[in-house]
């Protein structure tokens, strides 16, 4: 039986190959440190699928109430404020103990815009509602206030159905999308940047359409004269408030007259056939129809007796 023939290695073939043999074993070594340190194809679809699965849920239109004053009033109760007419961040927070609203004055106050957004953000820090009474129904003056906060609009000096639409318009947003569409009316609002979703919620852009109350007030003779026109003409309207002092000012009379009561009674009977809320003074909550009111709870009563 034949044996095969050795091949003869030239001299030092051997420490080639072992040469050979450790660069191979480092080549392998680092290929397989880089792979680990190149995330594969595989490994990325997860982060972006987390990514996509971590971004909020759509708050679905008309879904939340966070005024309160809303609420409220669906429960039957009547509802009160304390005004305030001063910057004072402290005073704001003790106005809130004991009332369901605070009515922020910027038609009779020097208070300023800026000031006013401090002011709702502690009122609604301390469980409260922001109200706003603007000066006009501008769309200037009520962007302002909803892009700060404000949950509620007072309009002063309502006379005629343009003003009580401007007051809807300006403070209520358009569609928004068509696939989760505001709450009507739509409005011509804008989309801003104020602090109102940081105060209310991330569904506060599809929800303010229905948690921004909209109160118009009557102080004079032909402001009387309109109210069947403007609630049979402008959807969105919640609250009218006969403004006692300035319903006396403008018809030359007072709370108590036969001419003053005449127009009272028109308001009133106007406003409860339109299944809106009747606002007036806190002197006024023995009346028949009134639930909502400016002042505090604890204010004497004067029912209809002249004064």
């Amino acid at each position: 039986m034949s044996h095969p023939t050795p091949i003869a290695l030239p001299p030092g073939s051997a420490a080639v190959s072992r040469r050979l043999t450790k660069f191979a074993t480092a080549a392998a070594v680092l290929a397989v440190a880089l792979c680990a340190s190149v995330p594969s194809l595989h490994a990325q679809q997860p982060k972006g699928a987390e990514k996509k699965a971590a971004q909020p849920a759509v708050v679905r239109a008309g879904s939340q109430t966070f005024n309160t004053v809303l609420t409220k009033l669906k429960e039957g109760k009547q509802i009160f404020c304390n005004t305030l007419i001063d910057p004072n961040l402290e005073a704001a927070k003790k106005a809130c103990e004991g009332q369901d609203y605070i009515w922020i004055e910027m038609q009779h106050s020097t208070i300023t815009w800026r000031e006013t957004q401090q002011l709702i953000k502690v009122i609604a820090e301390a469980g409260c509602i922001p109200f706003v009474r603007v000066p006009s129904a501008n769309v200037g003056d009520i962007q302002k206030a909803v892009d700060a906060g404000a949950l509620g609009i007072i309009v002063p000096m309502v006379e005629t159905v343009q003003e009580a639409k401007n007051a809807v318009m300006f403070a209520k947003f358009p569609i928004g999308h068509r696939d989760n569409p505001n709450t009507k009316p739509w409005g011509h609002r804008s989309s801003g940047g104020g602090q109102a979703g940081s105060l209310w919620g991330p569904g506060y852009a599809t929800n303010a359409n229905n948690n921004i109350f909209i109160m118009l007030q009557i102080e004079s003779p032909a402001g009387v004269g309109m109210i069947d026109n403007i609630l049979e003409e402008v959807p969105g309207i919640d609250a009218v408030m006969v403004a006692s002092n300035d319903f006396g000012l403008h018809g030359g009379d007072r709370d108590g007259d036969a001419s003053y009561n005449a127009r009272e009674k028109l308001v009133r009977d106007s406003v409860l056939a339109h299944g809106k809320i009747l606002v007036g003074p806190s002197s006024w909550q023995d009346r028949p129809g009134y639930r909502m009111f400016q002042g505090r709870r604890n204010a004497a009563t004067t029912g209809y007796e002249k004064q």
